[in-house]
């Protein structure tokens, strides 16, 4: 009989990641406990991108709602699909975590902009098992960061530097009350409803200040406070980037 630890997640050299996941969901309750576990540091950098570093970490409501999260994530997941199991599991991790910060109203509400630096830099700073290496790490492994993902989130970057901006400047600057926050959003939001406003936004390269103040009622000291996060607020709002996205109109009640 072979023991748990011996236990060997890739003891047949055919399965693929696909045969792996279906032998979880199939009912393999030991190789489903060493999936999750071999997981485990990608779930707490999935945590750690969210929330911060913090002292234990590892012990947190936070990692416990990732957990299982990264559990349902297993369960949910479409085998049929082309989306990759590593990107599906981030989203449905950083969605379950956002609603629990949101319901217990911690971490001020902040757009994790973070979110969009991490997953395009990678995952890890270091690899810390054969599993992640071989399934997180590998750039040419086709269980490596979802590439359409990464093409919106580059495309993104772009588009904000036309307008003299980074990802870096925009965690720095991101509002911390919830009705800043909140009164941006409904800003952005304008903005991309109404084409004219944001065709003038596109050519000028300028939030349209004329406009919102006067049409809107908007006070033009608030909007050049918080430019360039309106500026990335409507950016994200014209993308597929679905986490954010969500986050976003969850925020504003829609």
């Amino acid at each position: 009989m072979i023991s748990f630890s011996s236990y060997n997640l890739f003891r047949h050299e055919k399965d693929s990641f696909l045969d792996i996941i279906k032998r979880i969901k199939d009912g393999d309750t030991l190789l489903r406990n060493k999936f999750i576990d071999d997981f485990k540091p990608f779930i707490l950098k999935c945590v750690s991108q969210l929330v911060g570093k913090k002292n234990n970490l590892a012990q947190s409501d936070e990692y416990s709602i990732a957990l299982i999260a990264f559990n349902e994530a297993i369960e949910s997941y479409n085998l049929d699909k082309k989306t990759k199991f590593v990107s599906f599991s981030k989203q449905v991790i950083k969605r379950r975590l956002i609603d629990y910060l949101r319901s217990t109203k911690k971490n001020n509400v902040t757009v994790p902009f973070s979110y969009l630096k991490d997953y395009n830099t990678g995952f890890y700073e270091h690899s810390t098992s054969n599993f992640e290496e071989k399934f997180l790490y590998d750039k040419n492994s086709d269980y490596s960061i979802d590439f359409e993902t990464r093409e919106e989130i580059k495309n993104f970057e772009l588009k904000i530097y036309e307008y003299k901006m980074t990802i870096e400047d925009l965690i720095e600057c991101s509002p911390k009350h919830r009705d800043t926050i909140i009164l941006c959003l409904k800003v952005a939001n304008i903005i991309i409803e109404n084409e004219s406003l944001y065709q003038s936004f596109r050519e000028r390269k300028i939030l349209p200040y004329k406009e919102l103040t006067e049409h809107f009622n908007l006070c033009r000291r608030t909007l050049e406070k918080n430019r360039k996060f309106i500026i990335a607020m409507v950016f994200i709002l014209k993308s597929d980037l679905e986490v954010l996205k969500k986050y976003i109109y969850d925020t504003l009640g829609r």
